[in-house]
């Protein structure tokens, strides 16, 4: 019996590790939380982040997307809808098979953090689906007219959205990153599901000094907001679910003091300590500025503005 108990229990586990994330065409899913499940357009065959040839050098890059589908007793959220996929021809069919298997009767709701085609990429997965209904930040999309009218429901006018069984979702705005970002609070289950709003962990890209300010001001914005015992949240538990969750590399997730070091960091910015480094995404995009773990990538000149600025 000694021996075979060590098995039986090796085999257990095994077992839940893989009923908790599998393949399926271009996907990876994986079980986050009871009722919180993570789509990533990545798999095995085209795995997340830089591949690497056999002389070490880099060949690729899959910077894969993540979308996040929320469970309640009655409704179903799918937040974002990641890259557009041309390298498996199953994308379509295989994700909304997922999503099916998941959701079952109950009916599904759609949410996007911003207009990047990166986070609306599958739309064309659910966009003809009569019972698929999508709530939206309209300003964010305007002139765009992505969505079906006569199935919107639009921000700020619903802020939250009940899914049932005490899963009950919060949106927060937080420009910077887009003028109208989106983050996804799971109320009192601290979780928050945030697109590119913050950062993935390897810096959150702020394309204007506009942009720039914007974000310093939603950053005291959100922390306020995580402080408030009103909106249930325990910031030392806090879990932040970004856009791009590979990005954040050795980091075992991205907790609430990396806003914290978000702030820090625009202080520095401000006053012209923070640590720098060149990085050429485009010409604009041209450094990185770093504290603890945060990283801002912006404009070396108009962060040299904004510190001589009052």
């Amino acid at each position: 019996m000694n021996k075979i108990l060590p098995a039986l229990i090796f085999t257990f586990a095994h077992f839940i590790v893989h009923a908790q994330q599998y393949e399926k065409g271009p996907y990876t899913v994986s079980q986050l939380a009871p009722g919180v499940t993570r789509i990533e357009d990545a798999n095995k065959q085209n795995p997340s982040g830089v591949h690497f040839g056999a002389d070490g050098k880099p060949a690729g890059l899959n910077n894969c997307s993540d979308m996040y589908l929320i469970q309640g007793k009655d409704k179903v959220l799918l937040i974002d809808l990641s890259n557009f996929i041309t390298w498996d021809t199953t994308a379509i069919t295989s994700l909304r098979s997922i999503v099916s298997s998941i959701r079952g009767n109950r009916p599904l709701y759609i949410a996007v953090t911003h207009f990047h085609g990166d986070h609306t990429g599958m739309l064309p997965a659910f966009k003809n689906d009569p019972s698929v209904r999508f709530w939206i930040q309209p300003q964010e999309f305007e002139g765009r007219n992505i969505f079906p009218e006569e199935r919107l429901i639009t921000l700020p006018q619903n802020p939250t959205l009940d899914l049932g069984g005490g899963f009950i979702i919060e949106s927060f705005e937080l420009p910077g990153h887009t003028d109208h970002s989106m983050l996804y609070f799971l109320k009192g289950k601290n979780l928050v599901f945030t697109g590119d709003g913050l950062g993935s962990g390897n810096g959150v890209w702020i394309f204007s000094y506009n942009g720039f300010n914007q974000y310093r001001t939603s950053v005291d914005r959100l922390i306020s907001y995580v402080k408030d015992p009103s909106h249930h949240v325990d910031a030392s538990k806090l879990l932040i679910y970004p856009g791009h969750y590979w990005q954040k590399r050795e980091k075992p997730n991205l907790p609430f003091q990396y806003v914290l070091d978000m702030k820090t960091l625009i202080g520095k910015i401000k006053d012209g300590s923070a640590e720098t480094e060149p990085v050429t995404f485009n010409p604009y995009l041209n450094t990185n500025f770093r504290y603890g773990s945060a990283v801002i990538t912006w404009n070396k000149d108009d962060a040299a503005r904004f510190s001589g600025s009052k």
